[in-house]
């Protein structure tokens, strides 16, 4: 899809863009910025675009095709991205799409701005830009044009935001002119994993074949063909991540099985494969290449189980330490080369969902943070000329395409919309750059597990196209369950009732991740943890709405949280001595004391009160204590079924332990294993989990979990991109 073309407007000398006051506020279109009464708000540029453009034409109708037109210049965007940004507007206005007093929808036509705008008084304007000496004071009224200055007034300020429109119209219409999206893949099932060659002319992938395993072979597909080629083709195996070497020659690619996990290559065009090494890790696999040819990088996971990146000579098998992430985070995944092969970027994860892009030299040394968003990243790759680095960023409430200048600065929005796009890889030798293109749609899944076995009907709870749904927990009187949902357009808390219908919001954080909601033992209040922006809190908020109340101010996150049985004191996980152990929160006098040794991360008591259940950050399995015992105190493996990464998907019942399990290539289930079992037994599948959390009823009849109803995912890729 190609955009619009727009004739080349005449050169025109460079005008001042006029601040002007809307709604208590002050507009600095210059600066993307609005001053309100309490703070500064710094606009994305085309959200900035979008108020301008009501502005040119207050009480008028502009249609949705006029801001496409002239904000995006048809870009890659959805209508949710347009959206997204009329409500990041209202949210900054403090308007309402109900009751509309700034912007109002005009149905299935657009927007008009129906708040009065002003001029900024000369001690609210900026200066202009080359003014080498303040404005003059403004004269003094006169009773005889008092009725005639605000007529002229609001004429000055309607004519520099126009002025303002056509600028930033123009520059963004020469910037953008030659863009153009290309659909490189769209073949049943999911193609994952694109990686450019380095003469920009064709992509490795991976894909299914269209099947519903976990098997996936190597592909190569050009640009300009419909017909890939496949390049690996063994079965029971998941080829990913594939690496081009700097001729185009051959590919670097990871191979998954039951039992291991190796590094391999391959010629570009098929044929005999040859073993490296063992993957640095099984579940963050991606290598990259250096232009050099000397260097695969690739993450590895240090004694203490942290994520560092390492140099693999492909030739010598000698490798070489790069990184050296601190203790207590997930750590550093996903590198990339820059076309010189001086530098590498990189995602350092303080948990999973929580990371930035950072930079360090191929020869070591302290890593440069490029953004602080402490939002969820999925990978980035340098630009052709390596003077900036294209990444994947949740950033502003879904995965679109953002650019950071490779040495920081304030990232530039690049493409997105109601798609979510992620791990971009860009050409060497031209301005293009692919990505995952994916759809999501996960909803609620409520499904039998006791008695009732397969005579209950497997039940849809929650309906949003394309938006998660996940994190379900059970009220304890079974009638409602607590779920964060992303239909809003950021993380927020909902409650459903368990047999559908009636869905209501609890919260309006605007932006931060919300995580793990838990029901309270009354079922009068929920707990949950909040990140805003970077670190994790505890907050409470009651059943039906209002203002959350924040529990915890750490200088470390507290995640995780879970009430006890009897209501008095809440468990969590913090790193706030050292390593990830469990602690407990006493609610009356907020005292804080550590429960497990170090290691511990999710806990859960019993419904008697009798054991403390929990899992350990560092090592497979369930473990059990005494509940009122201390860290010094000897806990039992219950269980060695449950993998780390798993945290969220176990429960504690009145009989037993519920648990996520998996065999490699078929459906994933929940088992449950009794007291004193030796072997859990199956109870529920879980079709198509989309995000980790089960929630179990009461009584132990019914599974509530996140089901991805739709999750398909082609290769695009972005030429010319702004």
């Amino acid at each position: 899809m190609s955009v619009e073309r727009f004739p080349a407007p005449p050169t025109e000398p460079r005008r001042a863009l006029a601040d002007f006051r809307l709604e208590g506020c002050v507009v600095r279109p210059r600066l993307n910025r609005v001053v309100t009464p309490v703070e500064t708000v710094t606009l994305e540029p085309k959200v900035m675009r979008v108020l301008l453009r009501l502005a040119e034409r207050p009480g008028e109708v502009v249609t949705k095709e006029e801001l496409f037109r002239d904000v995006w210049e048809g870009a890659y965007v959805t209508e949710d991205v347009l959206t997204r940004a009329i409500g990041e507007l209202r949210r900054l206005f403090g308007d309402e799409a109900a009751r509309p007093r700034v912007i109002e929808t005009i149905r299935k036509s657009g927007y008009r701005l129906i708040s009065a705008i002003e001029p900024a008084t000369t001690r609210e304007a900026e200066p202009a830009v080359g003014s080498g000496s303040p404005a003059p004071p403004a004269p003094t009224a006169t009773p005889a044009n008092r009725s005639k200055r605000p007529i002229a007034a609001g004429l000055l300020v309607l004519a520099a935001v126009a002025a303002a429109v056509l600028l930033l119209r123009s520059r963004a219409e020469r910037s953008t002119a030659n863009v153009r999206i290309l659909p490189v893949t769209s073949y049943p099932g999911n193609e994952r994993d694109p990686a450019i060659s380095p003469d920009g002319t064709r992509v490795a992938f991976g894909w299914n074949g269209g099947g519903t395993g976990e098997d996936m072979s190597l592909f190569v597909a050009l640009l300009d063909s419909e017909t890939p080629l496949r390049v690996t083709s063994q079965p029971r195996v998941e080829d990913r991540t594939p690496a081009w070497s700097p001729d185009g020659k051959r590919i670097a690619f990871t191979r998954a099985t039951p039992a291991d996990c190796r590094i391999l290559l391959v010629s570009a065009l098929g044929g005999p494969e040859k073993p490296l090494a063992p993957c640095g890790d099984s579940e963050y696999r991606r290598l990259a290449w250096s232009p050099d040819g000397r260097w695969l990088a690739l993450s590895r996971r240090d004694a203490g189980g942290v994520l560092a990146l390492e140099l693999l000579s492909p030739d010598t098998l000698e490798r070489r330490a790069l990184t050296r992430p601190p203790a207590g985070i997930l750590g550093d995944t996903s590198p990339a080369f820059s076309p010189d092969g001086r530098t590498i970027s990189f995602t350092r994860n303080l948990t999973d969902g929580v990371n930035d892009i950072y930079r360090v030299s191929r020869e070591g040394g302290e890593p440069q943070r490029l953004t602080f968003d402490d939002r969820d990243t999925m990978g980035s790759a340098w630009t052709e000329d390596g003077g900036s680095l294209v990444f994947s960023s949740s950033r502003a409430g879904i995965y679109s395409l953002w650019r950071v200048p490779a040495r920081g600065g304030e990232p530039v929005w690049v493409a997105g919309g109601g798609t979510k796009l992620k791990h971009p890889s860009a050409a060497r030798a031209r301005r293009l750059v692919a990505f995952e293109n994916w759809i999501y749609e996960v909803n609620l899944w409520r499904v039998p597990a006791g008695s009732s076995g397969g005579k209950a009907e497997p039940l849809r709870l929650t309906e949003a196209n394309d938006q998660w749904n996940f994190e379900p927990h059970v009220s304890p009187d079974g009638r409602r369950i607590a779920f964060v949902s992303t239909r809003s357009g950021n993380d927020e808390l909902w409650v459903v009732e368990s047999e559908g219908g009636r869905q209501t919001r609890l919260t309006s954080f605007g932006g931060a991740r919300l995580e793990t909601p838990r029901w309270s033992p009354d079922g009068r209040s929920l707990v949950f943890s909040a990140r805003a922006p970077a670190r994790a809190d505890l907050y409470t908020i009651s059943a039906d709405g209002g203002v959350p109340r924040r529990l915890t101010q750490e200088a470390s996150d507290t995640v995780c949280p879970r009430w006890s049985h009897d209501g008095r004191s809440m468990y969590f996980a913090s790193r706030r001595d050292g390593p990830w152990r469990v602690w407990r929160l006493d609610v009356a006098s907020q005292a804080i004391a550590a429960v497990t040794a170090a290691g511990g991360y999710a806990a859960e008591e019993s419904p008697d009160g009798r054991w403390l259940y929990f899992t350990r950050a560092d090592a497979p399995g369930i473990w059990r204590q005494a509940s009122g015992a201390g860290p010094e105190s000897s806990a039992e493996r219950v269980t060695d079924r449950l993998a780390p990464e798993d945290w969220a998907n176990w429960a504690v019942g009145s009989r037993g332990v519920y648990l996520r399990q998996a065999r490699h290539g078929e459906q994933s289930f929940v088992a449950f294993l009794a007291h004193g079992a030796a072997e859990p037994v199956e109870v529920a599948p879980l079709f198509e989990q989309g995000w980790s959390g089960i929630a179990v009823s009461p009584d132990g009849e019914w599974i509530v979990y996140a089901r991805a109803d739709r999750h398909t995912c082609d290769i695009r890729a972005i030429e010319n991109p702004a």
